[in-house]
């Protein structure tokens, strides 16, 4: 994307998302029955999904504000990637994981 828009691209550690990444971990190493392991690893992952979808819908919105189609067509298809997985995650817990952790 770098070269889209005629930058140089580093990365950086976000606090917010090695934030999200410690909550995951602690949700694995929990003494719990799995299916409840399974619900709580799913919620995790979807607050990174949302946290990303947030991010995601602003640098699209600045692209396009910015008039760089290209890049706001490219950020855009993320953030529908992110949307999806978010979507798969939700039906993957309201279909079955989250029943069997009330068990």
């Amino acid at each position: 994307m770098g070269r889209l828009i005629n930058a140089s691209v580093e990365g950086n550690t976000c606090d917010a998302m090695q934030g999200l990444i410690q909550e995951s971990q602690e949700m694995i190493a929990l003494e719990a029955e799995p299916h409840v392991k399974d619900a709580g690893l799913i919620a995790a992952a979807q607050k990174v999904e949302h946290y990303e979808m947030a991010t995601y819908g602003c640098l699209c919105t600045w692209a396009e504000e910015l008039d760089l189609a290209d890049v706001q067509h490219l950020l855009h298809d993320i953030l529908e990637e992110e949307k999806r997985a978010d979507a798969r995650l939700t039906q993957l817990a309201e279909a079955r994981i989250n029943a069997l952790a009330r068990r």
